[in-house]
């Protein structure tokens, strides 16, 4: 008797372990549903453009600036140089595609990488994401940036509606009334990062300010300054990184912060 009672409680535990998420009622999917489709609406044509940016990060007591400027044709042909003081650079960056390029002047050293995974963070950069999706967020490609898709959603009491994401870079993004993604969730469950959007005031409404914040205690604020829209596309070599002959070419894995 005590075997069947014991399988009977290991049936039950289970059933409710494979138990589905609750969907949201039919009068709130319809709002959902709407938001999202502004949401994907929202897919400003990439261009040529320039952003000049600031960068604190740290922890609570304990931060650093450093200022930056990041600029593109497209999300595929990227390049970010980070700088410490007055025009003192300190590292070169550059992207194309899943190939993941780095200088550091004062090292005279170069370092690569090859993959899908958040480069910017092995090189101290504290955004959870990769030059690609940072430049669809900035120039306000939403969907590109978190995705398409979601698994489910829900309404909040304060309005905004929550979509837990399939596909990279995953986790939540939660969505005003007029679809802008105003927060994101590397992990639902609140590890990770965290990353509150804040929007310009003019139209179009693109990102000005990304606070992020690690439950470890890292937190990092990127403010654009400024924006420039180039009459034409940058010229091939203005989007290339060119790496010293005397400089060594080493995995981004031997990288260390400076």
């Amino acid at each position: 008797m005590k075997h069947w009672i014991f399988l009977l409680c290991m049936a039950l535990l289970c059933a409710c372990a494979r138990q589905p998420s609750v969907q949201a009622p039919e009068d709130q999917q319809a709002q959902l549903d709407m938001r999202w489709q502004r949401y994907n609406a929202m897919n400003s044509p990439a261009a040529p453009y320039s952003l000049h940016m600031s960068l604190r990060f740290g922890t609570e007591g304990d931060t650093r600036r450093v200022t930056a400027i990041f600029w593109g044709n497209s999300s595929r042909e990227l390049r970010l140089d980070v700088m410490a003081g007055v025009g003192a650079i300190v590292a070169k960056i550059l992207e194309d595609g899943q190939h993941f390029l780095v200088y550091s002047p004062g090292e005279n050293k170069a370092y690569f990488h090859q993959g899908a995974n958040k480069p910017l963070l092995q090189v101290g950069v504290p955004i959870p994401l990769n030059l690609e999706h940072l430049a669809d967020l900035l120039n306000g490609r939403y969907a590109k940036t978190f995705g398409k898709e979601y698994e489910k959603a829900f309404l909040a009491d304060d309005g905004s509606a929550s979509y837990d994401l399939s596909g990279q870079p995953g986790g939540r993004v939660i969505l005003d009334e007029q679809g802008l993604p105003v927060a994101w969730q590397e992990h639902p469950g609140g590890k990770g990062w965290h990353m509150d959007i804040h929007y310009t005031d003019d139209a179009p409404r693109l990102p000005r300010r990304l606070n992020l914040s690690h439950s470890n205690g890292k937190q990092a604020v990127l403010l654009v300054k400024k924006r420039e829209t180039p009459s034409k596309p940058f010229a091939k070599e203005q989007l290339t990184l060119t790496i010293p002959e005397t400089a060594p070419l080493l995995p981004l894995a031997k990288f260390k912060q400076q």
